[in-house]
């Protein structure tokens, strides 16, 4: 292991041993196997990738003695998800998109036809089953050095769609939370 001292050289480096330091700004994003929509884009723009908590549950032994014993690991939960920001064109299709998606999941009433058109849930394995997203992380020449490749991929909620004639933000974005049975990552 180094020894780093936090000098400026023993930082210099370090970061040049391990490739630099990885910029926030470079990556790309892929849909795969999502709902057919009209409004389907094969690349999307994407202001921000929030990949939320990975934690790993457990559960006390119970074994006789003072307090409740070790603490067992038994599964991995991923916490709400993750959640993607886009900047929304002025023909909107990444809202038509999605709203195309959520109603393949679960639609009925107003959505779909009229009041009265009953509401229906899709099968797990029709809608969800086969979506991935891949996130690539890519260094400074665009290369990809380490990919997630998301599986079981389906959106869970919107955030709220904030429109203001005062709003400090020079374009409106909108952010859809996914979630997701498990991923996988890869160094490229």
């Amino acid at each position: 292991m180094p020894n780093l001292d936090n000098t400026i050289s023993s930082l210099k480096n370090y970061f040049t041993q391990h490739k630099g330091i990885q910029r926030p700004n470079r990556y790309s994003i892929s849909f795969i196997n999502t709902p057919s929509s009209s409004f389907l884009d094969p690349e999307y723009v994407v202001d921000e990738f929030l990949l939320n908590q990975r934690a790993i549950d457990h559960v006390a032994d119970d074994l006789s003695g003072y307090g409740v014993g070790r603490l067992i690991p038994r599964s991995q939960s991923f916490a709400h998800g993750f959640a993607i920001t886009f900047p929304v064109t002025g023909d909107n299709r990444t809202l038509l998109f999605f709203n195309d998606w959520f109603n393949a999941i679960y639609s009925g009433g107003y959505s779909v036809g009229s009041y009265n058109t009953p509401f229906k849930l899709a099968y797990y394995d029709d809608i969800v089953k086969n979506c991935k997203v891949i996130l690539n992380l890519l260094d400074l020449n665009g290369t990809v050095v380490s990919r997630y490749t998301f599986n079981e991929v389906f959106p869970v909620e919107t955030t709220p769609l904030r429109v203001s004639s005062v709003a400090p933000d020079p374009y409106l974005r909108y952010t859809v939370v996914f979630n997701y049975r498990d991923y996988k990552n890869e160094r490229l």
